[in-house]
């Protein structure tokens, strides 16, 4: 046994290993990975990935079993009323619902990275740690997929999407931000709220609003008036139907996919009232690596993941609006 000690310049910590010790086979490769992996998973998690948005958004449910290729759902529209009736009580008026069963499709995917026994065994006998790049990339890419359905679904699986969803209703603007003045921009805006609020008959009143980010950047540098410091998104969050009804600030976001996710590729915003009744993504499985493999002169470690589309429980308590 030959030990050596190695003295790290950049942390002053020292290391000491068996300098005859080789890895001379997939096992000992293998053994060497998984004492790894344990900190490649918690470095993974750590990552920050700014423009991954969709679980800010969109309720997220994780609590199917893993097993489930989809979720059932059972809605109802019920027929009730009362009325004064005659002291004999036959003519009491008749209640009634109308029952229908709805289904979530979720979808079984994965993607996997790996290592070659070259890269293990110098990464061994070295001492430098394995690159989490691979890792993290593969993480990146799952969440670049279950974003992506979530936005816009996907239509060979039957799977709706936030943004594109063919229930919520549409409505088209006639206003050009770009001569609108700041009272044009804020009525175009506080118009879609109350479409929902009204046509939902005051049953749901929209919390969340969201803008092509090129929009936002117009409504927070165009001022509301000449001569004040007040942009026209200051002045929209201080004065729309959900902060006037409730008291309470309403949540505006500005949201790259936006830009051409309307009809015919036009900009489109969106109002909606976000909690788990109304609208859920389903994720039985959130991404994992599972157990390394060696294949060949390689480990390869598979991942997988299931996530549904978006569903919209109650298409009225959120709405489109298509912007020129």
């Amino acid at each position: 046994m030959h030990i050596v000690t190695v003295n790290d310049s950049a942390t002053g910590e020292s290391y000491q290993y068996d300098a005859d010790m080789v890895i001379n086979s997939a096992d000992s490769g293998l053994a060497f990975y998984l004492s790894q992996l344990n900190v490649l998973e918690s470095k993974i998690y750590d990552v920050k990935y700014g423009n991954i948005i969709y679980q800010d958004l969109i309720p997220v449910d994780t609590s199917d079993p893993e097993w489930v290729d989809s979720v059932s759902y059972i809605s109802y529209d019920g027929v009730t009323m009362g009325k004064f009736i005659a002291a004999n009580g036959k003519d009491l008026p008749q209640s009634d619902i109308d029952a229908s069963i709805s289904e979530i499709k979720i979808g079984y995917a994965g993607n996997s990275y790996g290592y070659t026994i070259e890269e293990l065994r110098k990464s061994q006998q070295m001492r430098i740690p394995l690159d989490v790049t691979k890792a993290r990339m593969t993480f990146r890419g799952a969440q670049e997929h279950m974003q992506k359905v979530a936005f816009f679904g996907d239509a060979s699986r039957k799977m709706t999407g936030m943004f594109n969803n063919p229930n919520i209703p549409l409505t088209n603007s006639t206003v050009n931000w770009a001569t609108a003045t700041g009272a044009e921009m804020v009525k175009d805006m506080n118009d879609l709220l109350v479409s929902i609020w009204i046509g939902s008959a005051n049953v749901h009143i929209p919390n969340v609003f969201l803008l092509p980010s090129d929009k936002w950047a117009i409504a927070s540098s165009k001022r509301m008036d000449t001569g004040t410091d007040t942009t026209v998104l200051q002045f929209f969050k201080m004065n729309n139907l959900f902060t006037d009804v409730t008291g309470q600030e309403l949540e505006i976001r500005p949201i790259l996919q936006l830009k051409d996710a309307g009809t015919g590729g036009k900009p489109r915003m969106m109002a909606y009232e976000k909690n788990p009744d109304n609208l859920t993504l389903r994720q039985p499985i959130p991404w994992r690596s599972l157990a390394p493999q060696a294949i060949g002169l390689r480990i390869e470690v598979p991942c997988e993941y299931k996530t549904s589309g978006v569903e919209v429980r109650y298409p009225g308590a959120a709405g489109y609006k298509d912007m020129l």
